[in-house]
């Protein structure tokens, strides 16, 4: 095994940046628990005070009327928090589960790369699909 020794210095922003594109990577390898777990690490990471995905959904008003806040909060984040906690003895992670959440931690990210840039596009374009 090669592994490069060494540091790696980031700030918050490029470390959330770089795993959102690893996120996205392991999107297209089908690894949807690592496209999760990545884009949840870069999405907390990142405060915002600005208009970003999670606070629209965490707030929407339709949402009251059917469930809690915190009921809410948890559904957001199912996969997430099972795939840092654990829980029930097993999950089915799809496809949109990891897309969705590369999208609300691009949301967070002021400047995107190339590669969220595509994914993007593919995102537009399998809506229906996925």
């Amino acid at each position: 095994m090669d592994i490069p020794l060494g540091t790696l210095n980031l700030t918050l922003v490029e470390a959330a940046t770089r795993q959102t594109d690893a996120a996205i990577d392991a999107l297209q390898r089908g690894d949807y628990d690592v496209a999760v777990t990545l884009a949840g690490a870069a999405e907390g990471m990142i405060q915002r005070e600005g208009p970003h995905m999670f606070a629209h959904l965490r707030d929407s008003p339709r949402v009251e009327e059917k469930m809690s806040k915190k009921e809410w909060i948890a559904t957001l984040n199912r996969e997430l928090y099972w795939l840092k906690h654990g829980g029930q003895n097993e999950m089915a992670i799809e496809c949109a589960d990891a897309a969705f959440l590369i999208t609300r931690a691009a949301s967070k990210l002021e400047k995107w790369t190339p590669k969220m840039d595509e994914f993007k596009v593919w995102l537009m374009n399998s809506l229906d699909a996925i």
